[in-house]
């Protein structure tokens, strides 16, 4: 059993931001890993184990969040299908005085 965790807060004050930041302690604390910026998992031996760490996440949402939580089995999880592409390195400028002239 997988558990999905999906939020987002608001950004636009320090406390919100400062909210997002104890929310994802509290993720990796619970043993949660980062799949991407407001999406975190963990897997769950059994539906007991994961429904104690679904109660301890939702006794630790803050009222002015946005916070789902799922729950998915073994053979659905395996069924998704992901790409983690890799940044290729940026193209380097050439001189500006090499090959640029001005009138």
């Amino acid at each position: 059993m997988w558990i999905v965790a999906i939020f987002d807060f608001p950004k636009y004050c320090k406390s919100g931001r400062q909210n997002m930041l104890l929310f994802i302690k509290h993720l990796e604390k619970e043993g949660f890993s980062k799949i991407q910026k407001g999406m975190y998992v963990r897997y769950c031996s059994t539906a007991a184990n994961a429904k104690v760490h679904k109660n301890k996440i939702i006794s630790s949402i803050i009222p002015r969040s946005t916070v789902c939580l799922l729950n998915i089995a073994d053979k659905e999880f395996s069924e998704i299908y992901s790409h983690f592409g890799y940044s290729k390195e940026p193209k380097k400028w050439p001189k500006s005085l090499d090959l640029i002239q001005f009138f």
